[in-house]
């Protein structure tokens, strides 16, 4: 294929800025037909209204499904009843904008901390359509109970667990007595490490003098003045 200068009227486009211009445009074309057909594609087990149909109907009633297929973002009204549907993956709707009818109803839900999505969504489009009957099936506690209307503590999974008086004052306790023994040593080993100066004073003969400050001297020379009434033992920190 030969290419050709393009030239204006004041100016020469080369043939490599013409090549980028035409590989630019050809991306976005795919691109654009990329997100077409990925609006308005039918998923699989799915019956779908023609794409020229307005509003755009999905529906996935009655096929056994457990998991949810990806939807059309373009999906105006879409059903999803009598399927074998548990819980819905976080995310899986932020895609419909455009949807104004939904039947979730007769599924299997199982309201464990999983289905706080489905729940918040519900509660979001709950004033712009009918989202009724959309209830738990398990576990039993929660049996009929709208999803709708479900409080995250009573979700198992979910619930912050319950710390008790008794358990608190135990720990209380515990943290006391740690420090305790902490602060005890640590006196132990300051009283070990401090110097004493001893001065030994004979009120006779008004002697004085200094003992060194080892343990042992100072219990000896304790034992030997009260032996003497006489001499008088003063500890000089």
């Amino acid at each position: 294929m030969k290419i050709k200068e393009c030239k204006t009227a004041n100016k020469v486009v080369s043939p490599c800025i013409w090549d980028l211009k035409m590989v630019t445009c050809q991306g976005l074309l795919f691109f654009l037909f990329l997100e077409t057909a990925s609006a308005s594609s039918c998923p699989d087990r799915c019956a779908c209204s023609p794409s020229d149909q307005n509003p755009l109907k999905v529906d996935c009633s009655f096929r056994e499904l457990v998991t949810l297929p990806h939807l059309p973002s373009s999906t105006q009204e879409l059903y999803l009843q009598e399927n074998n549907l548990e819980t819905i993956e976080s995310g899986a709707f932020d895609n419909l904008q455009m949807v104004q009818v939904i039947n979730l109803s007769s599924n299997p839900w199982h309201c464990d901390c999983g289905i706080l999505y489905l729940r918040n969504w519900l509660e979001d489009q709950a004033e712009s359509m009918h989202t009724g009957g959309v209830n738990c099936f398990t576990p039993p506690s929660l049996h009929k109970r709208p999803i709708s209307e479900l409080k995250r503590n009573e979700l198992p999974s979910c619930s912050t667990p319950q710390i008790l008086c008794s358990d608190l004052l135990f720990f209380d306790a515990l943290i006391f007595l740690v420090v305790f023994i902490i602060l005890l040593i640590c006196g132990f080993l300051i009283t070990r490490r401090t110097k004493f100066k001893v001065e030994v004073c004979d009120t006779h003969t008004n002697i004085s003098r200094t003992l060194p400050s080892t343990s042992y001297q100072l219990k000896r020379r304790t034992r030997r003045v009260s032996s003497n009434p006489s001499l008088l033992v003063t500890i000089v920190p």
